[in-house]
C-alpha cells in the first residue's frame, strides 16, 4: 500500500443532476438475497445499507430483471411490474439514508438464463446455444425485440419513481445486450444483424428508449464489455467504432468492463492471477473514443492505485466490486490513515460467484463473515462485557478475536508461534498469491489496533485456563 493522496479519488463529479461526492463505485453484484419473487427482502436491504456506508459516492445495485423472459434466477431482482416500486424505493432510501447516490442495473440475460433454457423459453438475438449451458434460446422476432425495448424504458421509469438518481442499463458480460453485439451469438441477416453498426442496432434502440421514458433529467449509464475476449468476438477497437452512436442517443456514462459468458479464466470475474488494474487500459481507450465519463473495473482493491488511474486521465470513476464484499470500509479506513488495516479482496471467487453460480446460494465472503449476514450480524456493544480467550492466531482466530473485541469483550489472543496469520503465511508464498499476505497483514492490523492483548510464541494447555477461568474460551487453531 502507497502513501499517496486520494486528491482526485475523493473529488466530487456531476453527471447531469447527480452530483457524487466522489468518483468511488460499487458495481453491480449479484447477491441472491431477493425473495422468490424478484421482490427486496430485509437481507438485501441489510446488505446495501452496509455497502452505503463505506463512504463510496455510487452504489449500483444487482441485476434487475426488466422483463419475465430474462430472469437468470428466481432470486433476480424484478422491475418489469409496478409492483416491484415499493421495495426498490426502499432500496433506494436506505442508500441515500446512509451517504450514496443509488443506480439500479437494468438487465436481460438472454440466453444465459439457465433457469428459463431449461423451460425452454429463453431468448436471444439468434438461436446459437449458450456457450456456457449447450443449450440454443429461441431467436427474437422483431415483436420480441420491440416489447424488450419498450421494457427496458418502463423499467427505467419504474427505477425513477423509485427513487434512485439513475440507471445502468447491463450490456456486458454475455447477457441480451452483448448477444447482439457479438458475431458469435448474433447470426441475424435483417437490420439487427451483419456488421458492428447493424448489430448495435438493438443496443441504441434500447439507450434512445430508456433516454424518452427517463427525461433528459436523469443520468444513463451504460456497462458494455470493452471487448468480449474471446476468439472470434468482438474487440475494444470494434465496440469503440459504436461507443459514440451510444453516447448520442442518450448514454452519459461508459462502464468499461471485460469479457461475456465463455470467456477464458473467468475474466469477467477476474482470479487473483489478474493484477489489480488490469483493464485499465481499455478504459482509456473507451475514454479516447467518447467526451463522457468513463468507469474503470477490474479487480481494484486499492484506493491510492485508483487514485492514480484518474489523476492519469486513464478513467474518470473507479468501481470497487469484490473489495466492497471483503471490507465495505476500505475507503474510510484510507482516509483516515489506517490503510494498513484494511482487508484487501484475495479474488478467490468462492463466497462471491461460486457460491452463487454454482451452489445458487446467498452471498458471501470468504475474508468477510458479515457478508451476506448483515441483517443477523450482532452490530451492538455487547449488554455484558466478557474475558475472552482466542486460541490460535490464523484468519479464523485474528476474525474472532477482533469482531470480539468489536462488541466490546476483553479479549486475550493466542498464537504457539513467533507470529500471526497461521497457514495463510505459506499460502501467499507462490506467484500471484501476493493479495494472501496482503489480506491478512491487514487483518493483523486491524487486531493490533483494536484493543486485543496479542501473545505469540505462547502455547495454551488446560492448566492456564484452569487458572485464569477466562468467561469464553474459542479454540481456533485451524488444520494445526
Amino acid at each position: 500500500m502507497t502513501t499517496k493522496t486520494l486528491t482526485n479519488l475523493l473529488s466530487p463529479i456531476k453527471i447531469r443532476t447527480m452530483e457524487l461526492k466522489n468518483r468511488s463505485v460499487m458495481p453491480a453484484m449479484g447477491t441472491n438475497l431477493a425473495n422468490n419473487d424478484g421482490t427486496v427482502s430485509d437481507a438485501l436491504v441489510a446488505y446495501m445499507r452496509r455497502r452505503a456506508q463505506g463512504g463510496l459516492g455510487l452504489i449500483i445495485s444487482e441485476v434487475t430483471a426488466v422483463h419475465p423472459s430474462g430472469i437468470a434466477i428466481d432470486t433476480e431482482l424484478g422491475a418489469y411490474d409496478d409492483r416491484f416500486i415499493e421495495g426498490l424505493a426502499k432500496l433506494s432510501n436506505t442508500i441515500h439514508s446512509n451517504g450514496a447516490k443509488a443506480a439500479l442495473q437494468l438487465h436481460h440475460a438472454g440466453r444465459e438464463s439457465f433457469f428459463l433454457l431449461q423451460k425452454g423459453e429463453a431468448i436471444g438475438p439468434s438461436a446459437v446455444p449458450s456457450l456456457v449451458y449447450g443449450m440454443a434460446p429461441r431467436e427474437m422476432t422483431k415483436d420480441d425485440i420491440k416489447e424488450i425495448v419498450e421494457a427496458f424504458g418502463t423499467a427505467a421509469y419504474r427505477a425513477k419513481q423509485a427513487g434512485f438518481d439513475a440507471v445502468e442499463i447491463h450490456a456486458a458480460h454475455g447477457y441480451l445486450l452483448t448477444q447482439f453485439l457479438s458475431p458469435l451469438a448474433n447470426k441475424r441477416t435483417d437490420e439487427y444483424g451483419g456488421d458492428m453498426f447493424g448489430r448495435s442496432r438493438f443496443v441504441l434502440e434500447v439507450i434512445s428508449e430508456v433516454r424518452s421514458r427517463v427525461g433528459d433529467d436523469f443520468p444513463v449509464i451504460l456497462r458494455v464489455s470493452a471487448e468480449e475476449s474471446i476468439k472470434g468476438g468482438y474487440t475494444v477497437d470494434d465496440i469503440c467504432q459504436v461507443l459514440p452512436s451510444f453516447v448520442q442517443a442518450g448514454t452519459d456514462v461508459i462502464h468499461a468492463s471485460l469479457g461475456t459468458h465463455g470467456s477464458p479464466a473467468g475474466i469477467t470475474i477476474a482470479p487473483v492471477e489478474y493484477e489489480p488494474g488490469f483493464n485499465v487500459w481499455r478504459a482509456r481507450k473507451v475514454k479516447d473514443a467518447v467526451h463522457v465519463p468513463v468507469i474503470a473495473v477490474g479487480r481494484f482493491t486499492d484506493p491510492y492505485l485508483a487514485d492514480e488511474v484518474i489523476a492519469k486521465g486513464d478513467a474518470d470513476l473507479v468501481a470497487f466490486g469484490r473489495q466492497m464484499l471483503a471490507d465495505p470500509d476500505f475507503l474510510e479506513k484510507a482516509k483516515s490513515g489506517r490503510s494498513d488495516e484494511i482487508r484487501e479482496c484475495i479474488a478467490c471467487n468462492q463466497g462471491c460467484i461460486e457460491r452463487l453460480m454454482l451452489e445458487l446460494g446467498k452471498i458471501r465472503c470468504a475474508i468477510n463473515p458479515e457478508t451476506g449476514q448483515e441483517l443477523i450480524y450482532p452490530r451492538t456493544p455487547a449488554k455484558e462485557k466478557k474475558r475472552v480467550w482466542v486460541i490460535g492466531g490464523g484468519p479464523a482466530g485474528l476474525t474472532a478475536s477482533l469482531e470480539a473485541a468489536r462488541l466490546g469483550h476483553d479479549v486475550d489472543l493466542f498464537e504457539m508461534g513467533k507470529e500471526l496469520g497461521g497457514q495463510v503465511l505459506y499460502a501467499s508464498i507462490p506467484p500471484a498469491k501476493d493479495a494472501y499476505r496482503k489480506w491478512i497483514h491487514g487483518l493483523i492490523s486491524q487486531v493490533k489496533n483494536s484493543g486485543v492483548k496479542v501473545h505469540t510464541s505462547t502455547p495454551v494447555n488446560e492448566g492456564m485456563i484452569e487458572d485464569k477461568s477466562p468467561d469464553v474460551v474459542i479454540l481456533a487453531t485451524g488444520g494445526a
